[in-house]
Order: structure tokens, then C-alpha cells, then sequence
């Protein structure tokens, strides 16, 4: 009689279980759709995604030549800089050692000797 009872429990529960499987398979349903739908909107997303990473990637290619083609004028320019400065001072030195009494000197010559053309 146990064994009975217990079979009619489980029967009355497989019921039970059966509906609400009922219950809810319209919103099942209508969930599966809705993943479904999503599922095509990520798809989509996602091709849109890998369109602009690769353009992304080309740019930075891009940017990346541009970046080592300015560091390399840069460096060119600070390499002349470099070498231009201590010009610079010694000009900068010679023309504070420089006097009025020079410039009138140099004037006064109405032909310059042939190291000064």
C-alpha cells in the first residue's frame, strides 16, 4: 500500500509539474524569440565591431609611421641643435668682446684688405 501511495504522489506531482510547463511555455516561447532576435542584433554588432577594429588597426599603423617619421625629424633637428649651440655661444662671446671703437675701425676702411672681401 505504501509503494502505492507513493506512486499516486508522484503522479499527482508529475501532473503538477506538467501544468506549469503548460503555464509557462508561452513565456518560453516568447523568450526564445526574444534571444533569438538578440542573438541577430549581437551577431550584427559584433561584424560592425571586427569593421572597426580593422580600420582602427589601419589608422594606427598609420599614426604609428607618422609617430617614428617625427621622432626621427626630431632627432635630426635636436642631433643640429646640438651641434649649432656651442657656435651659437662662441659667436654670442665674441660679439660682448665687441666694441664701438671695432665697428668704426672696420668703418673707416674705404677698401677693405683681401682677407676682409
Amino acid at each position: 500500500q505504501g509503494g502505492l501511495d507513493k506512486l499516486s504522489e508522484a503522479a499527482v506531482a508529475v501532473a503538477g509539474m506538467e501544468d506549469e510547463i503548460k503555464a509557462m511555455q508561452p513565456e518560453l516561447e516568447k523568450s526564445s524569440v526574444e534571444v533569438a532576435e538578440m542573438m541577430v542584433v549581437i551577431t550584427a554588432d559584433k561584424e560592425k565591431a571586427a569593421v572597426t577594429k580593422a580600420e582602427v588597426e589601419v589608422v594606427e599603423k598609420e599614426a604609428n609611421a607618422q609617430r617614428a617619421a617625427a621622432k626621427a625629424i626630431s632627432d635630426d633637428a635636436q642631433k643640429d641643435l646640438d651641434e649649432a649651440l656651442p657656435a651659437l655661444e662662441v659667436a654670442v662671446q665674441c660679439l660682448k668682446k665687441l666694441k664701438l671703437s671695432h665697428v668704426q675701425e672696420v668703418k673707416a676702411l674705404a677698401n677693405p684688405p683681401a682677407g676682409v672681401k
